[in-house]
């Protein structure tokens, strides 16, 4: 399986991303300040949550508008410009706990060599600077978005929203970017969108209460996927995993919003739908593609009948090739209970839950502990740059 270069881009109207995958003439692994790749196997993740004090450095970072710092963790080379200097001091520990849910919540996923690089500036023109410099012709791209950011090869480079929309844009794009370092063979289009919505449920802690991963807890996500559902607009499953987000986009904002809700509601299916079924699946899938196995997978498969569809299979991130191998051959059946899963979701009262990060399951509702949980890290000293040092 050709592990193409895989671009996401996001537009945020208040929440919302667009990603796409695709190949570039000149891959930006180029131009791109990304880690170097190293010949070390990936290590394995940690079994407990990152500990108090994640911030093991942190120096001036002039380039992001204002006066910035550039924090190292142990997972993360964060460049961070918030206007808000408590919210950016959170961002360590925040970042750390999103990276721990990447590495555990889906079985132990290799976690990359390299600390990952995230950019956040504090407003579009810095970011625009930015991206013309490091880019030049390839720059046109990411320009013509609207708000929002990017990532490529393994960096994000955003710039801030304020704290509700930051935080989440940073937990979906943290997920690109692990994803991008982690897994040897990519996920098809539907599982990488859903899975970075899904990773959006990590909760900043507030209160003495620990971060947490609680995937349910997307009212917006659900509230697009409900309003699809009452006005019949919903996108059917073979068509769900056919298309992209820039198919979507075309056909209207509203079309891509219900492709994100549809993704998001797709990997709760897989994880927590028919009581479990399909998540030993899921988890295996992953694992596979870790490893670099889900190409050989997909070739072999005897639950791909068609030669073509095999080798679409695994030259492709669209179709259901993925789905019939891993979760069901019968696609009807899969469908069928998919549909079910949607209207129970949708159903009257699941709000309530949703709204308090509960699965509005009826049979999984007394599971709706967080999957992850992190002690509230110690605030580490204000990450406040010399008053001598003035913005770029």
């Amino acid at each position: 399986m050709k592990h193409v270069i895989a671009v996401n881009l996001v537009l945020v109207p208040a929440w919302w991303f667009i990603g796409c995958t695709s190949e570039a003439a000149t891959p930006l692994s180029r131009t791109l300040p990304s880690p170097a790749a190293v010949a070390d196997p990936p290590r394995v993740p940690a079994t407990a949550p990152p500990s108090p004090g994640v911030v093991r450095s942190s120096t001036v970072w002039s380039d992001g508008g204002i006066a910035g710092v550039r924090v190292r963790t142990e997972h993360y080379n964060l460049h961070l410009a918030l206007k808000d200097p408590t919210f950016r001091d959170m961002l360590p520990a925040y970042m750390e706990a999103c990276h721990f849910a990447y590495a555990t919540v889906l079985g132990e996923l290799p976690i990359p060599n390299d600390q990952l690089e995230l950019y956040i500036f504090s407003s579009r023109s810095p970011w625009e600077e930015w991206t013309k410099n490091t880019l030049g012709k390839d720059a046109d791209i990411y320009l013509g978005l609207g708000r929002g950011g990017f990532t490529a090869d393994g960096v994000s480079v955003l710039y801030d929203l304020g704290r509700v929309d930051t935080l989440t844009i940073a937990a979906h794009e943290g997920w690109h970017q692990f994803s991008q370092k982690s897994l040897k063979h990519p996920l098809p289009t539907y599982l990488e969108e859903g899975l970075a919505c899904w990773m959006e449920g990590t909760r900043l802690s507030r209160d003495g209460v620990p971060m947490a991963f609680k995937p349910w807890k997307n009212f917006e996500r659900w509230t697009e996927l409900r309003n699809a559902f009452r006005d019949e607009n919903l996108i059917s499953l073979g068509e769900l995993l056919e298309t992209s987000p820039q198919l979507c986009l075309q056909k209207g904002k509203n079309s891509l919003l219900t492709y994100y809700a549809q993704c998001w509601a797709l990997i709760h299916f897989l994880h927590d739908g028919e009581q479990g079924k399909y998540r030993p699946s899921l988890l295996r899938l992953m694992k596979d593609a870790a490893e670099g196995k889900l190409a050989a997978k997909l070739a072999g498969s005897r639950a791909i009948a068609n030669p073509i569809l095999r080798k679409k299979a695994v030259q492709s991130r669209t179709g259901n090739g993925v789905m019939l191998e891993y979760f069901n051959p019968d696609f009807s059946a899969l469908k069928g209970e998919y549909d079910r899963f949607v209207v129970e979701v949708c159903k009257r009262g699941a709000g309530d839950r949703i709204f308090r990060g509960e699965s509005p399951l009826t049979a999984a509702a007394a599971d709706s502990k967080p999957l992850v949980t992190q002690p509230p890290a110690a605030q580490p000293p204000a990450m406040q740059p010399p008053a001598t040092q003035p913005p770029k």
